[in-house]
């Protein structure tokens, strides 16, 4: 009963005492509420007074960063069209470069035309000027700029010479005589001819350009020579002109005669005439033999078998014997063995063909090997010729053609004397190997001829009986 009453009593009291402690919970939180609902509208308060500020600060700075937008848009323009016109002055940079060298080109084409346009006479005068202009182009070490004014140096030189040749221009220098002597005298240009006058004036003539550096006097009428002198040494006077400039003085040094044009050959011109000389005599034999070669009528070898077809072997010898020439040997042979079978009796005629044979084609090879050796000997001449010019081009360069013609006249001459020599071999060769050939097909016809008539007479002997000799 007492734990019945406890169990009883025991929820109530629990109750109670929890009712007691949500009542003093309750109040706990409604003060707490209170509170924090006045500190919510103390917050609300003080963002209501920042708010203000803090939305004018944004727009200060969103203006500020659309400035600064604006700004970084305008360099980025401005990067852009500097990258531009730097690619534009690049261009034209380049294209000033470009017409700075087509300039300089020009100054040095005009230079070079400039020095080979002086006459050799004016050699010595601009020689000095024109050659460090030559020279500067070589120079890498200088800076552009000073090569371009060494190169326009070469229009006031060019200049002052047309101003001072432009009405006959005269100064003193040397000369090379005609007999290889070295001689001082005046030289006078008038236009483009130079005259020199050595200073007795027992000299005088056309100043040409020789195989020297030095100007050589070209004297081509000793009547001339006190008008030329007269006028070298005073300026004044009547001088004999040359209409055509020198050219016809020129072409009259280039003729030569046949031995001049054969000896600038070189040493290869030697072997080369001597195989022509060898082969074309060979030849000339051969024509002479094969003309004198006796070829029996092509009515022998029958006339022969209509004797040895009656039995008449003496008279069928007789008629082979009335003619000259290897046929008529190969006949009496053949009329010898005639009672052979045929096949011993072609035999015995081919053996005499046999011996014939050399006899026409000997020399023929000669000719022949000189048809393919004089080409090969020329192109040899041609190397050995090359070889030399470009020794002398080595020693001498490549201003002076005169010096390098010895080497050039080798390299030509011999390739042309190689195929003169060897164009008529091939075709004489051609020409006697075919006459030799025909003679050879003649007597090979003559022979068939002949055993084919013997293997028929004795066919018809087998068949008909032995044919009676007339007495």
């Amino acid at each position: 009963m007492k734990r019945l009453l406890l169990l009883t009593v025991l929820p109530f009291a629990v109750a109670s005492s929890y009712g007691a402690d949500l009542a003093t919970a309750a109040g706990t939180a409604e003060q707490k509420l209170a509170a924090a609902v006045a500190e919510l509208s103390a917050l609300r308060e003080s963002i209501a007074k920042e708010k203000l500020p803090v939305a004018a600060e944004l727009r200060q700075l969103e203006a500020t960063l659309l400035e600064k937008r604006r700004e970084r848009d305008r360099l980025e323009r401005i990067s852009d069209n500097v990258g531009v016109e730097l690619s534009a002055l690049e261009t034209q940079l380049k294209a000033r470069n470009d017409e700075l060298g087509y300039v300089g080109n020009l100054l040095n084409d005009y230079a070079n035309r400039f020095n080979s346009s002086l006459h050799p006479a004016e050699v010595s005068l601009y020689a000095e000027k024109i050659m460090p202009i030559l020279n500067v182009s070589e120079q890498t070490e200088l800076a552009r700029i000073e090569k371009l004014k060494t190169q326009a140096s070469a229009l006031s030189v060019g200049l002052a010479r047309i101003k001072q040749n432009a009405g006959g221009h005269s100064f003193d220098g040397r000369a090379v005589l005609p007999d290889g002597r070295f001689q001082t005298g005046k030289f006078a240009l008038l236009g483009p001819i130079g005259i020199f006058a050595s200073s007795d004036g027992s000299v005088a003539g056309l100043a040409e350009r020789g195989s020297s550096t030095e100007p050589r006097v070209l004297v081509f009428d000793p009547a001339a020579t006190p008008a030329l002198a007269s006028f070298a040494l005073s300026g004044k006077g009547e001088i004999p002109l040359d209409t055509t400039l020198g050219r016809a003085t020129a072409i009259a040094a280039t003729r030569e005669s046949v031995l001049e044009h054969i000896a600038k050959g070189g040493i290869w011109m030697y072997p080369i005439l001597g195989f022509a000389f060898v082969a074309f005599a060979v030849g000339l034999f051969k024509f002479l033999e094969i003309s004198r070669f006796k070829l029996p009528p092509s009515s022998l070898a029958l006339d022969i078998l209509e004797q040895l077809r009656h039995g008449k072997v003496a008279e069928a010898e007789k008629l082979a014997k009335s003619q000259e020439g290897p046929a008529s040997a190969m006949l009496l042979e053949g009329i010898k063995h005639s009672h052979l079978p045929k096949e011993l009796l072609d035999e015995v005629l081919f053996e005499k063909l046999l011996e014939v044979k050399p006899k026409l084609e000997r020399g023929l090879a000669i000719i022949s090997v000189t048809a393919a050796v004089a080409p090969l000997l020329g192109l040899l001449g041609t190397v050995t010729g090359m070889i030399n010019t470009f020794k002398l081009i080595t020693l001498f360069g490549t201003g002076d053609a005169k010096s390098l013609s010895s080497g050039i006249s080798e390299a030509l001459i011999t390739t042309e004397f190689g195929l003169i020599v060897a164009i008529p071999s091939l075709l004489l060769s051609a020409f006697l190997s075919r006459k030799v050939a025909g003679l050879l097909s003649r007597l090979e016809q003559t022979s068939i001829t002949f055993v084919n008539g013997v293997s028929v007479i004795r066919e018809t002997r087998e068949t008909n009986g032995p044919v009676a000799v007339a007495s």
